[in-house]
């Protein structure tokens, strides 16, 4: 059903590398969008942090830009949604006051000790049945308990620890909420009720009253207020749903909506996503809860096509300077590099794990290329990341496919999505057909999908995202490349667990 009095949805994405807000009309297509490029800090190993400030003042700037360059009376907005990188715990004081200028991101792993600490006292295996996860450094609830050790000032301030995306939902409404999908990226919710748990949050010796309340992912949850209308030129009083996480609402463009599909959403990190009913109960994988009903199992990388921008930045100066000659995007050149290797490098692997593991190995894991020879080059580096982010998404895949799980198609999205020869690296990988979305803005849309069922434009988010998702192109895997690919994967696995004590005790260096 359409709301005819409207004529678009407001979608904001507060992305690792750039906050971006987007006009979208009731078909899903971008009218206008605005963008502000940010950086991630990394001051210690481990360490990943952002300005939750910046995030709202881009924001500001962002919707004012679109707001000014089109047509559109603000009045027109329907709704709006909002999403973001995960996990990251905002503290807020009881009058709105942002504590902290530096708050961790979703790939920070500083709380290793800590996870390691709880997992040694209680039975994570029995806990896996409430969590539906294992402990790690990344989730949201590990992250407030580093700051109750080793900031306790900050922690007993703090009325309230919000996630990125609902920090921007609170400057917008004043009201300070959080959706499943983030709530089960917390280690502090119950998967079996989708509501806090009293037992976790004990475990863990947090408190329950700085957690914010849960609302369903299109639900409203407020309104757009007065002062956040002036900054920004919004009607006062415009909608404002719940959202939900960058990776969800991704997946929800991606129609990540019934069993068999599987989802590649490569960005700064990059996640190898399932639809599932009920959360997938394995050590070796993750569960959050979907922006619809449902349950995505997955596995990730902390820094994937993160991986491929610190290689452009640090050794393709050339490139670069090239590309700004042609007026071009350096990755097509390093595009061309990468494809005028063979498949498989000659044997050069890369593990891409710059940022540490999650659940397959170590938080002290780091990135390795292993099988240089003087015949490689440039090239053979670029096209190693590629195929390494596709071994190790390869993992995954294994794992859900000796589960039991029939694969039909992966949709692969992101901005790792825009090079043709990464899609037709994953098919061959993979051995599965690879198809690419329309869209390269999957957040920002998803958000706005859950906007528009939140505001009564679809009649569920599952139907929005069926009706908006548009197929951009296909890629058959290469089936004579399958041998070749599965010899170098049973490789990379070898060498992977090999590395791991390895990577324990360079983490120790004196």
């Amino acid at each position: 059903m359409i709301n005819e009095d409207k004529e678009c949805l407001l979608g904001i994405d507060i992305g690792t590398q750039s906050i971006r807000a987007a006009l979208l009309n009731l078909s899903g297509d971008i009218l206008a969008l605005k963008s502000v490029s940010q950086d991630m800090n990394t001051p210690k190993p481990g360490y990943a942090v952002q300005d939750p400030q910046f995030w709202w003042e881009s924001t500001v700037k962002n919707i004012r830009g679109i707001l000014g360059e089109t047509n559109i009376k603000p009045s027109k907005i329907a709704a709006v949604g909002v999403c973001a990188h995960m996990h990251g715990p905002v503290p807020i004081t009881s009058a709105g006051e942002l504590l902290s200028r530096e708050v961790q991101l979703y790939c920070d792993k500083r709380g290793e000790e800590i996870v390691k600490r709880f997992s040694k006292k209680h039975d994570v295996k029995k806990l896996l049945k409430i969590s539906g996860n294992p402990p790690t450094p990344n989730w949201f609830g590990f992250k407030i308990k580093w700051l109750q050790e080793n900031q306790p000032e900050l922690y007993n301030r703090a009325d309230k620890f919000l996630v990125p995306k609902d920090f921007i939902n609170f400057r917008l409404t004043g009201e300070a909420v959080i959706d499943p999908s983030e709530a089960s990226g917390s280690y502090l919710m119950n998967a079996n009720d989708c509501q806090w748990s009293a037992e976790l949050i004990e475990l863990l010796e947090l408190d329950i009253v700085k957690l914010p309340k849960i609302f369903d992912s299109a639900e409203i949850i407020g309104r757009v207020n007065k002062e956040t209308a002036t900054l920004t030129g919004m009607i006062e009083g415009t909608p404002v749903v719940a959202g939900g996480g960058d990776m969800l609402c991704s997946l929800l463009t991606s129609a990540l909506t019934k069993k068999g599909r599987v989802a590649d959403i490569t960005g700064t990190g990059s996640i190898i996503c399932f639809y599932s009913e009920e959360p997938h109960y394995d050590e070796r994988l993750m569960n959050l809860r979907h922006v619809i009903p449902g349950w995505i199992p997955f596995g990730i990388i902390d820094h994937s096509g993160g991986a491929l921008r610190w290689f452009r930045d640090e050794f393709c100066e050339n490139e670069i300077i090239e590309a700004e000659k042609k007026n071009i995007d350096v990755h097509e050149i390093l595009n061309k590099l990468a494809a005028e290797e063979e498949p498989g490098n000659n044997g050069l692997l890369f593990f891409p794990y710059l940022m540490g593991e999650r659940t397959l190995g170590s938080s002290y894991s780091r990135g390795v290329f292993l099988g240089f020879n003087p015949a490689h080059n440039k090239g053979s580096a670029i096209r190693a990341i590629m195929e390494g982010v596709a071994f190790e998404h390869k993992r995954t895949l294994e794992i859900m496919e000796k589960g039991g799980y029939q694969i039909t198609a992966v949709y692969h999205c992101g901005g790792g999505s825009k090079s043709k020869l990464w899609s037709q690296i994953k098919a061959n990988i993979y051995q599965k057909p690879v198809y690419t979305i329309q869209t390269a803005e999957g957040g920002i849309v998803g958000a706005a999908i859950l906007a528009g069922a939140g505001a009564g434009i679809f009649s569920d988010s599952a139907a929005g995202a069926e009706q908006i998702t548009k197929i951009k192109e296909k890629f058959e895997p290469n089936e004579k490349l399958n041998e070749r690919y599965q010899y170098l994967f049973e490789r990379y696995k070898e060498a992977h667990d090999l590395l791991q004590d390895t990577f324990d005790k360079l983490a120790l260096i004196p």
